[in-house]
């Protein structure tokens, strides 16, 4: 019985290491008749050598002329792994920015060619395949699902083979903000959801936009989140868009944000929280202005004849500044209140 629970035991442990790779990607090689399907990925614990926890063991010799084979090999890229490997991990895990370098070797059997065929690869994660004579002869990147065939498996018989990641974490931000039109100061809610959109601009000229995110400003909170996939540890402005809101930026100089951690910003405690303290005072909440109806980071005259062609209409429209559905007499007094003010930026 004993015997009986160690043996399981040994059997959980080693199952659990071969699911432990937080990225683990199959490559499979055929000759049309024959295949294997090689792994490669990133584990915490991996090294450059043979992990046998992680499912890797050594390969015996390469077998004779007419008999299929597929490996990963380390001969001319410093690895040592003997003769070869069906799995080869990398030390890295599922926030990993970089690259690691494998050789697959492979000989047909009864085929004549050699398809490199790879399915559903991770968001993320690409592969480079190079020739080993000069790098160019053979020379293709490959990401999502794919094949590629080698029509002279004799005279390309290897292949280095260069994964790259980059599967940093999103970054999430938390902002509250207040559209005027929306914003009802006696409930201290918005009349209703709607969507804003967040450009992250460079901190330095020319401000360059580096990430953008859509989201629902929620009507009772004032919340929204957004998150952000490209982006990289420095500072960036908010840049705020709104379908009838002025443009409205973040507070000088920017804000840290490091990748993959979450930043909380409030617009509503202080116009100095916007650039050039670009907003208005409503209630208790700091506001976005309300009335640009073109998007031109001015509201004038044409934000307001828009208006005034279009009142007595209902439905879900930008002209619509208090979100009631309906462009009446109320909605053209908040563009006439807001004249003459325009987008303040770096």
């Amino acid at each position: 019985m004993i015997k009986f629970l160690l043996s399981a035991l040994i059997v959980f442990l080693f199952q659990y290491d071969l699911l432990s790779q937080q990225v683990n990607v199959p490559l499979i090689i055929t000759d049309g008749f024959n295949s294997d399907t090689l792994r490669y990925g990133l584990d915490p614990a991996a090294t450059d050598g043979i992990d046998s926890p992680l499912g890797e063991f050594e390969l015996p010799p390469v077998p004779p002329t007419g008999i299929f084979d597929a490996r990963f090999v380390g001969t001319g890229i410093g690895v040592p792994i003997g003769e070869g490997l069906r799995k080869d991990f990398r030390t890295g895990n599922n926030s990993t920015v970089g690259s690691r370098t494998h050789r697959i070797q492979y000989k047909t059997g009864s085929g004549t060619t050699i398809r490199l065929i790879w399915q559903s690869m991770p968001p993320g994660v690409s592969v480079r395949i190079q020739d080993i004579i000069i790098g160019s002869l053979i020379d293709t990147t490959f990401s999502g699902s794919g094949n590629y065939l080698i029509t002279n498996p004799l005279g390309f018989s290897a292949l280095n083979f260069t994964v790259n990641y980059n599967l940093s974490q999103p970054t999430t931000l938390n902002l509250k903000l207040a559209i005027e039109g929306l914003y009802n100061s006696a409930l201290n809610n918005l009349n209703i959801k709607d969507t804003v959109r967040i450009y992250l601009r460079s901190a330095s000229s020319p401000y360059t936009i580096i990430d953008s995110s859509k989201s629902m400003l929620d009507s009772l909170s004032l919340m929204g989140t957004f998150i952000f996939g490209n982006l990289t540890t420095g500072n960036y402005y908010i840049a705020v868009k709104h379908r009838n809101g002025l443009e409205t930026w973040s507070k000088s100089g920017g804000e840290n944000f490091i990748q993959g951690s979450t930043v909380n910003y409030d617009f509503t405690t202080s116009s100095a929280q916007a650039f050039g303290s670009n907003m208005k005072l409503k209630g208790s909440k700091y506001c976005f202005y309300s009335g640009d109806n073109n998007q031109d980071g001015f509201i004038n005259a044409t934000d307001k004849t828009q208006i005034i062609s279009r009142l007595g209409i209902s439905g879900r429209i930008t002209e619509d500044l208090d979100g009631n559905n309906f462009i009446n007499a109320k909605d053209r007094a908040i563009v006439v209140g807001n004249l003459g003010i325009n987008k303040i930026t770096p």
